[in-house]
Parts: C-alpha cells; structure tokens; sequence
C-alpha cells in the first residue's frame, strides 16, 4: 500500500479540525448551561430575594427618598443585578430577558436614580452599566412599567 504522505497528513489535519470543532461546540454549550446555573444561584439567594422585595415595593410608593439602610439595600441590589446582568452575554439574550425581563424592567425604574447617585459619587461613569443596558432593553420589551407618580 502506498499512500502519499502529505494526503495522509490532510486526513489527519481534518480529522483533528472536526473533533476541535466539536469540542468547541461542547464547551460552548456547557459554559452557557454554567451561565445558567449561576443566574439561578444570583436569583436565588435569599438576602438578595428579600432586597429584591423591598426595592420593587417602592414602585408603588411614591417616596423617593431613601433612607441609610434602605439604601444599602438598593446598592446590593444594584450590585446583584449588575453581576446577573454580566451573564447574560452567555445566555440567550431573548431568553434572558422573557424570563427576567419585568423584574429587569421594574428594578431599573425604580434604581435608576440611586445608581446615578452612586457613579456620581465614586466618579465611575460605567458602575453597574450591564445592569443599566439590561434595564433599558427590558423596558424597551415591557414599556408599561412605570413608577407610580
């Protein structure tokens, strides 16, 4: 049997391209099912499920004004949004935002000044700016949310 080198190397070469194509595609699909779980761990721990519950109350209050603690609460808030939101490039954006869209939407409205306040203090245009990008496009989806005036 006589085969030419360079051929059998061509097979070779592609043989080694398919199975890294398909292990890029596996690892792809495993690091967004990571993305996931971590999403669902952030939703789910349950300071940030009780913070959550306090600062989407204030959508019906018409009081702006936030005390020390209650602002504490809405900077973890803030900072949980922003680190959920940063997952999202790994996940399925429209899937992202159909489930998680309203909360997104809702917290965005009623956060959106304290996370002015906050860049403003620290002079960091760009703090929590995943957050502020899922905010706005979750509102774009679901335009009826609105702060009760």
């Amino acid at each position: 049997m006589n085969i030419e080198w360079s051929t059998f190397w061509s097979a070779v070469s592609g043989i080694a391209t398919s199975i890294g194509a398909v292990a890029i595609w596996f690892m792809r699909k495993q690091l967004r099912f990571e993305a996931w779980l971590k999403a669902q761990e952030i939703w789910t721990i349950p300071d940030f499920i009780q913070s959550r519950g306090f600062v989407f109350a204030k959508l019906d209050n018409e009081s702006v004004i936030w005390n020390v603690d209650e602002e504490n609460k809405a900077l973890d808030v803030c900072r949980k949004m922003d680190e959920f939101a940063r997952l999202i490039p790994y996940l399925p954006k429209q899937t992202a935002v159909s489930i998680w869209g309203i909360p997104f939407a809702k917290a965005w409205v009623i956060l959106e000044p304290v996370v002015k306040r906050e860049r403003d203090k620290c002079s960091w245009s760009d703090k929590w700016s995943a957050f502020e990008q899922l905010g706005k496009a979750s509102l774009k989806r679901y335009p009826k949310i609105e702060r009760k005036k």
